[in-house]
This record gives C-alpha cells, sequence and structure tokens, in this order.
C-alpha cells in the first residue's frame, strides 16, 4: 500500500515460513530516506491479537484511521494465505486400495 501521494502509508505483508505478518507504517520525516523509511514490526501471535493490534496502529494512534478497514483487510487475505501455506496441498491416493479378507 504504499504510494507516492501519501506521507503515511499502512503495509501488512507475510514474513518467512511461520505465520508471521509485517505490519510496517511509513515515516513522515524519513521521505527522502528510503532505507529508514518504514517503521516495520513483525506479528506473531494469534489473529485476534493480530487485528487488535493493526487497529491500535492505525486508527486508534490517529494515524490513518481512514485506512483501518482495507489494513484489516488486508490482514485477513495474507493470513488466510498464510494458513493455506502451512497446511500444504492435499496429495490423493490414486491407486486402488486392497481389501484383505476376502475372496
Amino acid at each position: 500500500m504504499l504510494g507516492l501521494a501519501n506521507k503515511k502509508t499502512v503495509t501488512v505483508q507475510p514474513v518467512g515460513k511461520d505465520l508471521s505478518v509485517l505490519l510496517a507504517t511509513t515515516k513522515t520525516k524519513k521521505q527522502n530516506k528510503p532505507a529508514s523509511l518504514l517503521h516495520k514490526s513483525v506479528m506473531k501471535k494469534e489473529f485476534r491479537r493480530m487485528a487488535k493490534a493493526v487497529e491500535n496502529q492505525v486508527a486508534d494512534n490517529y494515524y490513518r484511521p481512514d485506512l483501518k478497514k482495507a489494513a484489516l483487510a488486508r490482514l485477513s487475505a495474507v493470513n488466510r494465505s498464510l494458513k493455506v501455506a502451512k497446511s500444504g496441498v492435499k496429495k490423493r491416493n490414486r491407486q486402488a486400495v486392497k481389501i484383505s479378507g476376502r475372496k
């Protein structure tokens, strides 16, 4: 969600293999220093706590209250994709199952 027009932006994206999510907000005073532009925090808790953290950071701190709904929607989508990646694709057994004991 990084933007050229907005000084304050919110980014929610997956990090690493585990179910952790990165919440990044831009620092308004560092617009001309890309290396130190983002304030990053990695969240590894359950979904409800992550949602509360995003809500606190975006809306309750008066950062960008208008982005609250979008940030929570993004968190939900990222969390869902991580759950799918963690469970993995189910492999189906295509061979016929032999039942012993019948003649």
